[in-house]
């Protein structure tokens, strides 16, 4: 995750505060929504720097979120918590197996966790 990413992850997190009413929900709101920030930001490392992978994514979240009537903020409660963490791990199994199965390196590994290395040749 470059250090863009992990401003743009700040900056998600905290545009999403105004739905917090407590110091604690506050905490909660800006974790989960921090989390979910790194974990488009690594889907659209991975989907080659595809955008819309991580819009599709969000929306769909937030659709789920709006036809099931779940919760008046994005912390939510236990079932929703269940669910959101069922499909993150099915995201990231997808994600691996897609991957493996076409033989393609993955973008963000130990060396390019923080800073993507530049190819240019002096």
């Amino acid at each position: 995750m470059s250090a863009f990413s992990f401003l743009g992850s700040l900056l998600f997190a905290i545009a999403h505060l105004y739905q917090s009413t407590d110091f604690v929900e506050l905490i909660g709101i800006f974790s989960i929504t921090f989390l979910g920030s790194v974990l488009f930001s690594w889907i659209y490392a991975e989907w080659k720097f595809n955008l819309w992978t991580a819009i599709f994514l969000h929306c769909l979240m937030n659709q789920y979120w709006l036809m099931f009537d779940v919760d008046v903020n994005s912390l939510g409660d236990l079932y929703p918590d269940v669910f959101r963490f069922l499909v993150v791990f099915f995201l990231i199994y997808v994600v691996i197996i897609y991957k493996r199965k076409i033989i393609i390196s993955f973008e963000v590994i130990k060396k390019t966790l923080w800073m993507k290395p530049d190819n240019r040749r002096l």
